[in-house]
């Protein structure tokens, strides 16, 4: 009598371990890895025109075409330098949202969207179609503040603090494109704007001029609490400090544009 040899559990477990890592990453990390892996999935083999994904203002104040306002920000090429984005977008992501942002998803969300916002507004004058490094350099411009003096490793194992790490994907990205980084400019402005206006200002006594709108608290279902960015609040952080890690290891890949 031949016996049947038991199934094989390793794909499936495999697969499993995947879905738990997955669904424990906090909420804004992972809609922005699912969103931009599928859009870019989804472009890169062709089954949808990255055309259709890409910010052109005629067919969105003509056609209606409202969706290029939001997945121009979520997709990137199908490559290297694809994968290296997602990377950052994910190391990034998740070190602002566990950390500076622990608890106060909807801060975080709004930060996202203050620094879209502002994006899609400066795109305008320059006709910037794809603004997904822009996303990407606002996340590691404002990861880099919080972090200004921690040492980071580039290319070739070059170190340097982490506040210079946006100035060089910017100008890694001028040297590999061979034009002005409009997109990832864009993203370095925005976040420097949104860190003035909420950390900067009311550190020093100011108001905070982009609080975080009531709406966005109820979507993600929290309540307003005292805003950790307030003088005492920073004066206890600096007492206080985050542990902050070593050197991250941190890589930059050239934006490609789609059409």
């Amino acid at each position: 009598m031949v016996r049947q040899a038991p199934p094989s559990r390793g794909m499936s477990s495999d697969g499993a371990q995947i879905a738990r890592w997955f669904s424990a990453l906090p909420v804004c990390t992972r809609f922005l890895i699912e969103a931009t892996g599928v859009l870019t999935l989804v472009c890169g083999l062709w089954l949808l025109p990255g055309y259709y994904m890409a910010l052109y203002w005629q067919p969105v104040m003509r056609q209606f075409q409202l969706w290029r306002i939001v997945t121009n920000f979520l997709v990137t090429g199908l490559s290297i330098n694809g994968a290296i984005h997602m990377i950052m977008l994910y190391r990034h992501s998740l070190a602002l949202e566990k950390e500076e942002y622990g608890g106060r998803t909807a801060d975080y969300a709004w930060f996202i969207m203050f620094c879209m916002i502002l994006m899609t507004c400066l795109s305008w004058f320059t006709a910037t179609p794809v603004l997904s490094d822009g996303l990407l350099l606002s996340l590691v411009t404002l990861w880099s503040l919080h972090r200004a003096d921690q040492i980071v490793r580039f290319f070739l194992g070059i170190q340097f603090p982490a506040r210079y790490l946006p100035y060089v994907m910017m100008a890694m990205d001028f040297l590999f494109s061979g034009g002005f980084p409009y997109a990832a400019f864009y993203g370095w402005l925005s976040a420097q704007a949104y860190y003035y206006l909420s950390v900067d200002l009311p550190s020093q006594g100011g108001l905070n001029y982009i609080p975080t709108p009531q709406l966005v608290y109820r979507v993600f279902g929290q309540v307003r609490r005292n805003d950790p960015r307030s003088p005492n609040a920073r004066m206890a952080s600096i007492s206080n400090p985050i542990p902050q890690r070593p050197g991250g290891g941190n890589f930059w890949g050239q934006g490609r544009r789609l059409g």
